[in-house]
């Protein structure tokens, strides 16, 4: 008990105890600040997961961009391609003269238009009715307006400009 009471009197005892206590604190509020941040780890872990999903898409997408062969070399020009192909039934290589990425939704489309005779309606419209062109101010996109004879209500289809291989392809219809 002697060599208690004489080590408690020395300032380096003291010195330690102070040290250790600051060091417990520091260590312990480190402790609760990686706890706390845990959530937020995995939310950015999350974000950085889908963030790579949307790079890996988009590369994907702009690859097929860069090797779609399809469209006209102007707007009207596709406009035809489009309409020759849906006279001639080739409905695979009229949904090829939309964006890519709305290829197989126009194919999965396009044999309803048929039955309801839209497509007949369209091709109607190109052929006997009027088309009416509209390009749209600083863009490089293009709306056509279809109107069938003797009708108000027309088919409209936004084409736009393939920035990689500068041709035009429908963007909706």
């Amino acid at each position: 008990m002697q060599k208690l009471r004489w080590v408690s009197r020395k300032w380096w005892f003291w010195v330690g105890a102070v040290v250790l206590v600051l060091v417990a604190l520091y260590f312990a509020g480190y402790l609760k600040w990686y706890a706390e941040g845990a959530k937020y780890r995995i939310q950015n872990e999350i974000s950085n997961q889908y963030i790579a999903s949307q790079e890996r898409e988009q590369a994907a997408l702009e690859a097929q961009y860069k090797n779609d062969p399809y469209g006209g070399a102007t707007p009207e020009a596709t406009l035809k391609l489009f309409i020759e192909a849906l006279e001639k039934k080739d409905y695979t290589l009229a949904s090829n003269y939309f964006v890519p990425e709305k290829r197989a939704e126009e194919l999965n489309a396009l044999p309803e238009a048929v039955k309801s005779g839209g497509v007949a309606g369209i091709i109607s419209a190109y052929r006997m009715g009027k088309v009416k062109p509209t390009k749209y101010t600083g863009e490089e996109k293009f709306e056509f307006r279809l109107y069938e004879p003797d009708s108000t209500a027309p088919f409209i289809l936004t084409i736009i400009k393939n920035p990689f291989t500068n041709k035009w392809l429908i963007s909706e219809l």
